[in-house]
């Protein structure tokens, strides 16, 4: 789960790049983490609220890896009460 950070402070996730586990580089897409989020609850709200704060926190780097991202995502449910949902993310990604 290594990632790098980027020196200058920006919100923007567009430069993002992912590594995956078998160290190939994709794009960040944004969609997925909102594709999963609403597998998990039908509450816009909650979706939109919990999407902001991971792509806020992803976007600090410009490249990061796959577990990073998933550990980010279960980490903000968490940290904002959503216990249940951060352990359903869980199950479906393994």
């Amino acid at each position: 789960m290594d990632v790098i950070r980027r020196s200058q402070t920006t919100m923007d996730p567009s430069g993002l790049t992912v590594e995956t586990p078998d160290g190939k580089h994709a794009p960040f897409n944004s969609k997925k983490i909102h594709t999963a989020l609403t597998s998990l609850t039908n509450d816009p709200t909650v979706v939109h609220r919990v999407e902001s704060l991971i792509v806020a926190q992803l976007a600090g780097f410009d490249v990061v890896a796959t577990g990073t991202i998933t550990a980010t995502i279960v980490e903000t449910l968490e940290q904002l009460g959503y216990a249940h949902m951060a352990q359903s993310y869980l199950k479906a990604s393994h």
